[in-house]
């Protein structure tokens, strides 16, 4: 192709401009744009939220802290040189800035054989089988980096092979998670990029359109974090993926102008008749399209603001966000570099359309897909949202394994129950004491519930001091409210002594339900034993809120965008039968991609559930390109099949070209070490597949095979 082909009506160094402009954005996020993921107990929800509200209520009335919880494992708990070691275990965990206290069966108990005997501390420390002990550490603050950090050195240096230490409670799963999204934001997120480059790189095989396009992505990326952050919004959960979803999303448009710039330069090469300003006439024939997909994207993200689950709703405002800016890098950068470059040739752009093989109707083929599609549609009833905390960890590693003791030995999941006397009596009378113990016993004894420490086994303690018959319970809580006690009566009891708390820890192994069922039969045994379950809170409660709020999204997300892209279809296809047929095509993506997850059993997480949404974006993105295609072919005179012939003709490439690309690039989450970021592009991977099968097959045949003629 003769270097003449290239714009002429723009200046040769405006592509200059453009990187100068990526450098400055760049240099801009590294100073203004706060890159650490922000992720703690309360993050996934508003402050408006119910079950937050709840959490707070709960907080106020029973101050208590954040604690994390260290089983010590050994063949004999009751040995002085475990003693000894656990004393000193205390002591040095006393010394981490940012611990208000540590409880252990050397700092609480007088000892053993008396934590043996409590009713208080034996539920405290004490595993069921006597194979560990707990060593409890009370948090301060919010800040557990460094707390956490300087508690993981010393348990790595105290843990032995009869003194092994397994680490749970909520600030460090919390810690844990930060980290693992910190470093997938940092290294895959990048190595995906370079990847998606390295990929457009071997496609199109030019030096000027990789950097258009990686220069074009990469500014739209950084000036979607950089107005998020100028707007107040942090990275979260769910937004460390943000940027990888902005790129994609600004990657389609470039893809889909690229081959109608290869396209139009090869028709001009065949007719003689080559165009002065071919970039822009590229440009012209993929604005309608790409619009009607940024339109359909943003729309996409939109339905997630509705939402409870905070994460969820960042997403929606950032993926909005995003979307529209990168469709204006698209079209006000990336020109610049077509302009810049010259059309290559190539046998697969260039060749005449003989159409031999995008002629056939693949009439089995395509039913073949439908059928597959409906079959992986009925695992939807397995579909679980509601996965164990475990799910979040890989297996066989120190901190699954860590979470799993701790889970067999007392519970790893955190519940809080405040409960008052159905007839609103005192909970300071001996029966009371009576009836709570009832309820103490009743919860221990569900198979979902580990430990469970109340203000009856408090009070069964303070019955353990000699004379204590000469006091009464109301007076035990006065004397237990006392600055000598640590105000510890206040963690259990309101000052009116009407409500009082039950802490549980939940076992996750053993969950066979969602978790706000099991928190409506945790509920119903109060009812059971005179109680009323007030208030509800804890990581347990919270998470199994969030579950359903991520299968209410689901649901009402994917109900309100297909609502929507109805409309949009109709404008697009401009008939009925090509909107029916891209309405049906696109249900295909959904109903295979959440059928297949609960066939093979994938937990639905808050991090993996908006890979369909992505999917949906990518598989709309094709399916408008090829409508517009079709249409072309209709302003040119082609009627019926012979339009859909020329229009799959003419888009499969970009259709094909950028679902590898974006497979290619979501392919590297899956070698992360944290779970929910492998089954995001795991996810992804499959859904890829699926667009190109119900795009390239299933739409064409749908919309415009004529069905009396055999293929």
């Amino acid at each position: 192709m003769k270097r003449a082909i290239r714009d002429k009506a723009v200046p040769i160094w405006s592509h200059w401009v453009m990187l100068i402009i990526t450098a400055v954005l760049f240099v801009l996020v590294a100073i203004f744009v706060d890159l650490k993921p922000v992720v703690d107990e309360n993050f996934f929800f508003s402050t408006s939220d119910p079950g937050i509200r709840q959490t707070k209520k709960i907080e106020r009335r029973f101050p208590s802290q954040p604690e994390v919880i260290l089983a010590v494992s050994s063949r004999d708990i009751s040995s002085q040189r475990y003693l000894s070691r656990i004393q000193k275990l205390t002591q040095r965990a006393h010394t981490i800035d940012g611990v208000n206290a540590v409880k252990s069966l050397t700092e609480g108990p007088k000892s053993f054989e008396d934590a043996l005997k409590s009713p208080f501390w034996s539920r405290l420390l004490i595993a069921p089988d006597r194979k560990a002990s707990n060593v409890i550490i009370f948090m301060e603050g919010k800040q557990t980096e460094k707390p956490i950090q300087r508690l993981q050195q010393i348990v790595h240096e105290m843990d032995a092979r009869d003194f092994h230490i397994h680490t749970a409670g909520p600030p460090y799963v919390v810690e844990m998670l930060r980290r693992s999204l910190d470093h997938d934001f940092r290294y895959f997120t990048l190595t995906a990029i370079v990847l998606f480059g390295l990929t457009m790189a071997a496609l199109f095989r030019s030096v000027r359109l990789f950097v258009g396009m990686l220069c074009t992505c990469t500014s739209a990326v950084l000036l979607t974090l950089l107005v998020q952050s100028l707007l107040g919004h942090k990275i979260g959960i769910l937004t460390v993926n943000l940027g990888t979803i902005v790129f994609i999303v600004a990657l389609s448009h470039l893809i889909y102008m690229t081959f109608n710039w290869q396209m139009l330069a090869n028709r001009a090469h065949r007719l003689g008749k080559e165009s002065p300003n071919l970039a822009q006439d590229a440009m012209r024939m993929t604005f309608p399209p790409s619009f009607w997909s940024m339109v359909c994207a943003s729309l996409g993200f939109a339905s997630l603001l509705i939402v409870q689950a905070k994460p969820l709703r960042e997403l929606g405002f950032g993926g909005v966000l995003g979307t529209v800016v990168a469709f204006a890098c698209a079209y006000l950068m990336y020109p610049t570099f077509l302009r810049w470059a010259v059309p290559r040739k190539s046998k697969i752009v260039e060749a005449e359309p003989t159409h031999s093989f995008w002629s056939r109707r693949f009439g089995l083929l395509s039913l073949g897909i439908i059928l597959l599609c409906a079959a992986l549609g009925l695992g939807l009833v397995n579909v679980n949202t509601d996965p164990s905390l475990m799910d979040y960890f890989k297996p066989h590693q120190e901190l699954r394994d860590g979470l799993e003791f701790v889970d067999q030995t007392g519970g790893s999941n955190p519940l809080t129950l405040v409960v008052s006397a159905s007839n609103g009596s005192l909970l300071n009378t001996d029966a009371a004491y009576e009836k709570m113990w009832r309820l103490h016993g009743a919860l221990e004894h569900e198979k979902d519930v580990g430990t469970v420490i109340s203000l009856a086994t408090l009070l069964a303690e303070g019955d353990r001091v000699p004379f204590s018959f000469l006091i009464s319970y109301e007076k035990m809580m006065e004397i237990m409210s006392q600055p000598k006690y640590a105000r510890v009566a206040k963690s259990f009891v309101t000052d009116d002594r009407k409500e009082a708390v039950f802490m549980l820890r939940m076992i996750e192994a053993r969950r066979t339900e969602y978790r706000v069922d099991v928190v409506n039969h945790l509920r119903a045994v109060c009812r059971k034993y005179g109680f009323k379950a007030d208030l509800v809170g804890g990581i347990y409660y919270l998470q199994g809120r969030l579950a359903k709020l991520v299968a209410d999204s689901l649901v009402t997300g994917l109900f309100w965008l297909n609502l929507l892209f109805i409309v949009i279809a109709w404008v697009v296809a401009r008939s009925v039968r090509g909107a029916v047929a891209m309405i049906a095509s696109l249900t295909l993506v959904p109903l295979s991609m959440l059928g297949g997850i609960g066939w093979f059993h994938v937990p639905v997480d808050i991090i993996s559930a908006p890979a369909t949404n992505v999917c949906i974006g990518i598989a709309i993105d094709s399916m408008i390109h090829l409508v517009f295609g079709v249409r072309r072919a209709q302003r040119d005179g082609k009627k019926g099949w012979a339009a859909w012939v020329v229009g799959r003709e003419e888009q499969w490439r970009g259709i094909v070209y950028s679902d590898v690309i974006f497979a290619a690039g979501f392919a590297i989450f899956v070698l992360s070490d944290f779970p929910p970021t492998q089954r995001f592009g795991l996810v992804v991977l499959a859904g890829c597949v699926i667009d190109i099968l119900a795009n390239l097959f299933v739409l064409p045949l749908l919309g415009g095979a004529q069905w009396k003629k055999r293929d």
